[in-house]
């Protein structure tokens, strides 16, 4: 384990890991625009992780493990998703994760957390239950439409009226 500093820790999960090579995601620099002056560790339980999927010939998988040896080494017994969970909390680090539960879990045990918002860049997560930033759009019966603002009628081919 490395020894306790005062700059921010940064734990990094596997399919973060994987985001510069599936989506061209510049991890570094988002990770640096969140939290400034972070030190970016990987649990030794996702170096495991990247290997075990690696071994079966993922080719991006090697890649994220290769990635990820440019980084700090946190060694850990446990293994999975507690891993994170254990070690943000006894380093009092931020989790970057792209998996919906373990971000939950994380929140309601008190971990700031970093979660990649579309393709291109990350977004902390404030509140382990739906916030009410991002209100859902409105469906209609016949399944996946969705129905157009109040006044407006959306015509087949896109076009739009008043």
């Amino acid at each position: 384990m490395p020894p306790p500093n005062t700059r921010p820790v940064v734990l990094v999960d596997a399919n973060a890991l994987l985001l510069p090579f599936t989506s061209h995601f510049r991890l570094e620099e988002e990770v640096y625009g969140q939290v400034d002056g972070a030190q970016i560790l990987v649990p030794s339980s996702v170096l495991g992780e990247l290997e075990r999927i690696a071994e079966r010939g993922n080719t991006k998988a090697r890649a994220a493990r290769e990635f990820a040896r440019r980084f700090e080494v946190a060694l850990t017994a446990v293994q999975g998703d507690d891993s994170l969970v254990d070690l943000g909390r006894r380093l009092k680090a931020w989790v970057l994760t792209g998996d919906r539960a373990l971000r939950v879990r994380l929140l309601e045990a008190g971990i700031p957390v970093l979660f990649p918002r579309g393709k291109s860049h990350l977004d902390r997560a404030v509140s382990p239950h739906r916030s009410v930033a991002t209100p859902r759009p409105r469906k209609t019966r016949a399944g996946n439409r969705y129905l157009p603002p109040a006044g407006r009628t959306v015509h087949p081919g896109g076009r739009r009226s008043s």
